[in-house]
C-alpha cells in the first residue's frame, strides 16, 4: 500500500505506465493536534488489469531467481490495505475504513484514517518524505507546509522545462539559447497526451483562518491544490514550477 499518498510520490512508476490516475485527499487537522486524512484513488480499470499481468510477470521471473520489483504504488485490495496497515502497527494513527468501488472504467479505492498529531500521521507512507511540517510565526499563526514536485509525480521540473541549472540553461541566461523556454514549454504540452485524466486534488482544512496560501483554491478555512490535466493542459508546467503547498492560518486560541 502506498499513495498519493506521500500523494504526491506515491505514483510515479505508475504515472510513467500511463498518467490515467486519480487522486482526491482531504487533510483536516482540528484544533488539539489531531484529524482525519480522507483519500479516495482511482485507476482505470485497463491500466488495473495491465498492473496485474505485470505483478505475475514478475512473481514468476521471481520464483526462477531473477529479482523483479513490480509492486505497484496503488493497492486495489481492501485485504491487503488492512493487512499492510496492522503489520505496521502504528503509534497514534487508526485506520477507520477501507472501500473499493468500481464506475465508468475506473477503479477507486477510499482510506480513511485517525491520527493523533502529525508527527504520527508523517509515520505513514502518505506523508514520511513528504516533508509536512508545522511551524509557529513570529506573528504567533501557524504555517503549514508539505513537499509538492513534479519530481515526486515522475514528471520533469521547472530545470527541464527552462534548462536552469544546465548549460543550455546558462547559455539561454547568455542568449546563446533563448528558444530553451520555449522548447522545453511545449515538451511539456506534447507530454500532456501521455498524462490525459490525472487529475490531483489535494485539500487541507486547518482550525484557524487561512491567512496567506498559494492553493489554487481558498474558502474559509480550507485550501484547494487541483490540478486536472484535462481542464488545464498546463498543469504539468504548474506543477514543475511548484515546490511546497503552504498555508499560513490564525494561532488564535490555538496550541498546536
Amino acid at each position: 500500500m502506498k499513495l498519493l499518498e506521500r500523494w504526491v510520490a506515491v505514483f510515479a512508476a505508475v504515472l510513467l505506465l500511463s498518467g490515467c490516475i486519480k487522486v482526491d485527499q482531504t487533510l483536516t487537522i482540528e484544533p488539539n493536534g489531531s484529524g482525519t486524512l480522507d483519500m479516495e484513488y482511482g485507476m482505470s480499470e485497463q491500466t488495473v488489469a495491465q498492473l496485474e499481468a505485470m505483478k505475475q510477470m514478475s512473481e514468476g521471473m521471481s520464483q526462477e531467481g531473477v529479482e523483479v520489483e513490480s509492486k505497484s504504488s496503488l493497492e486495489f485490495d481492501e485485504e491487503e490495505i488492512r493487512n499492510d496497515f496492522a503489520d505496521k502497527n502504528l503509534q497514534g494513527v487508526k485506520l477507520l475504513d477501507v472501500s473499493s468501488e468500481s464506475r465508468d472504467g475506473w477503479k477507486y479505492m477510499k482510506v480513511k484514517l485517525a491520527f493523533d498529531n502529525l508527527d504520527a500521521l508523517k509515520k505513514t507512507e502518505f506523508f514520511e518524505d513528504s516533508d509536512l511540517t508545522l511551524t509557529k510565526n513570529a506573528d504567533g499563526n501557524y504555517v503549514l507546509a508539505q513537499k509538492l514536485g513534479s519530481e515526486e509525480m515522475g514528471m520533469p521540473g521547472p530545470e527541464a522545462s527552462t534548462g536552469a541549472g544546465t548549460s543550455e540553461g546558462s547559455a539561454a541566461a547568455g542568449g546563446e539559447a533563448s528558444g530553451a523556454p520555449d522548447m522545453g514549454a511545449q515538451m511539456m504540452q506534447g507530454m500532456a497526451a501521455m498524462f490525459a485524466g490525472l487529475r490531483i486534488a489535494m485539500t487541507v482544512v486547518v482550525p484557524g483562518e487561512i491567512i496567506e496560501s498559494n492553493a489554487t483554491q481558498v474558502e474559509g478555512n480550507r485550501a484547494s491544490w487541483v490540478y486536472d490535466i484535462d481542464k488545464d493542459p498546463q498543469v504539468l508546467t504548474k506543477l514543475g514550477g511548484q515546490d511546497k503547498m503552504r498555508i499560513v492560518f490564525s494561532g488564535k486560541d490555538l496550541e498546536l
